[in-house]
């Protein structure tokens, strides 16, 4: 009888032992995957409030410039651009790098550049299929000219001048060129450098 008592209470013991464990390994593992859980979701928040902050950036950007040219009674100048672009790099170093042509850009007018990669929306918009492509808007965002391919540093100036003294009002850019004898070179640029993104295929 004595015997029986042991071994029962030793059972007994033993179940109750491995309830505690089981029900220890249970919690544990309840409170790790619950950690796991709370990381994996607050990692997905910052994600999405990161790329929402991203978006709005760039939005805000673009209609920042057009609501500053409107205000202060400037052109706006967009320049679309890809990082591996041979002539969007030329253009940056020979044209756009220029003392001169930074200092009008800087006070003149409302100098944006689009990185096409990121903003493929606005690439869009104005219809850019070549890069670099160069698109001048009137204070009030009304498209004067499109420039697709490079521009070098001389015709850029007589675009500069023919948009900021507001020539477009009275002529448009053949005769403004004309006009200023300057037509030829700027019909012998290079052609602009044709870059796809997945958005221009059918």
């Amino acid at each position: 009888m004595q015997l029986f008592f042991r071994d029962w209470k030793d059972t007994v013991q033993t179940s109750y032992k491995d309830i505690l464990i089981k029900k220890l390994i249970g919690s544990t593992a309840s409170v790790i995957m619950s950690l796991i859980l709370n990381t994996f979701a607050k990692a997905i928040s910052c994600l999405v409030i990161f790329f929402a902050m991203s978006i709005i950036a760039h939005a805000d950007e673009w209609d920042f410039a057009l609501r500053r040219a409107k205000k202060e009674d400037k052109p706006t100048i967009l320049y679309f651009f890809t990082p591996y672009c041979f002539y969007c790099q030329s253009m940056d170093k020979e044209v756009l790098a220029n003392k001169e042509v930074f200092a009008i850009l800087n006070k003149n007018v409302v100098y944006l550049r689009i990185d096409v990669e990121k903003r493929e929306d606005l690439a869009r918009f104005y219809g850019v299929r070549g890069y670099p492509t160069t698109v001048f808007l009137q204070p009030n965002g009304q498209q004067i000219i499109q420039i697709p391919g490079y521009i070098n540093r001389k015709d850029f100036k007589k675009l500069l001048t023919f948009v900021t003294g507001k020539h477009y009002k009275t002529m448009n850019l053949r005769e403004f060129l004309q006009k200023t004898a300057c037509l030829e070179p700027l019909k012998n640029r290079p052609e602009p450098q044709q870059i796809f993104h997945p958005i221009w295929k059918g």
